[in-house]
């Protein structure tokens, strides 16, 4: 076993890579941090959505514009607020929220992510899931 006075922690290459690991997770969070919260009150605004008891009865106008004032006030902007698809039919309401972000991350490197949120009128308690394949 070495006595303490040999033991001195980190050499600067290991702490080089300390330092590269933690600023490539920093740069990634920082890039896409913000894509899932806006998808996160993508959801939040689509729960809210199903728990309203109008809701069946609403117009796909009236759907259309209820997001479009709520994205607005929580600042979501882009592909979520433009690919709102309403379908009414007999059976109820179905919106679905289904888009794609493209992050540059650095370099030729990008990351693609994918976002799919539906509601429908029918099972509202199980909104924002996908539907299976």
């Amino acid at each position: 076993m070495r006595s303490l006075k040999k033991q001195k922690g980190l050499s600067a290459l290991g702490w080089l890579v300390v330092i590269m690991i933690f600023g490539f997770t920093l740069l990634v969070t920082s890039k896409l941090g913000p894509h899932y919260l806006d998808n996160r009150f993508v959801i939040e605004t689509l729960e809210t959505l199903g728990s309203d008891p109008a809701f069946p009865r609403m117009s796909p106008g009236e759907i259309r514009s209820k997001l479009d004032k709520t994205f607005n006030i929580n600042n979501i902007r882009g592909q979520a607020t433009e690919s709102v698809k309403v379908t009414k039919n007999n059976e109820g309401t179905l919106v679905q929220i289904k888009y794609e972000e493209r992050v540059h991350l650095m370099q030729n490197i990008d990351v693609v992510l994918t976002f799919n949120s539906v509601l429908d009128s029918n099972k509202p308690d199980e909104c924002c899931r996908p539907p299976l394949r």
